[in-house]
């Protein structure tokens, strides 16, 4: 091998592909943050249809609540360690304007049915199958919430840090139970 080729072999081994590893690796950090952007938005309008139901919620029959949506899946761990957390806000915030609404993607409504049971849930489910709110809202993956104060504006987004991956979803931990009872007494507060 001649010199020069030497040298360029040596280049992209030591300057080039380790330039390129932490270029990749700020994209992916920036892929994950969470959408900060978000903040101070409007909620966007959707009509989605209730889990075990042909009944439709919509952003309308939510007007001047405050809301934390949830979304989740089934098959996802970190969902089944925040789902007592959610329950529990839902019963302590119910009867002062507070909705958790959980949105369920990418699973089967039975598995998503059998979830809800077993974990007692009683606050609205809607199903999100063509990910189309996930993608308004720009969901980084499951479970993750945000959190809509009564004027329909964004004031926040919760998830944990991502601790896995299958295929293209990001599996992110469980929202910090401190954290939602945080973002809730600010949303009440408001």
């Amino acid at each position: 091998m001649s010199p020069g080729r030497l040298r360029i072999l040596r280049f992209l081994a030591f300057a080039l592909m380790p330039a390129l590893f932490v270029g990749f690796l700020g994209f992916m950090l920036f892929r994950t943050a969470p959408p900060k952007t978000l903040v101070g938005s409007e909620m966007p309008e959707f009509s989605l249809k209730q889990l075990g139901s042909d009944a439709t919620l919509t952003s309308a029959d939510l007007e001047g609540k405050a809301i934390v949506v949830n979304f989740w899946a089934s098959w996802c761990v970190p969902c089944v360690e925040e789902a007592p957390d959610l329950q529990a806000a839902h019963a302590k915030y119910e009867a002062r304007d507070v909705v958790v609404l959980g949105v369920n993607v990418q699973d089967s409504e039975r598995d998503a049915l059998a979830f809800v049971r077993e974990h007692n849930i009683t606050y609205p489910i809607v199903r999100d199958p063509n990910l189309t709110l996930y993608r308004q809202l720009g969901v980084r993956g499951l479970p993750e919430t945000f959190f809509v104060d009564k004027d329909g504006v964004f004031i926040g987004v919760g998830a944990g840090e991502q601790v896995g991956q299958t295929g293209t979803t990001k599996t992110l931990g469980a929202i910090d139970p401190i954290l939602l009872e945080s973002q809730i007494r600010t949303m009440l507060a408001e």
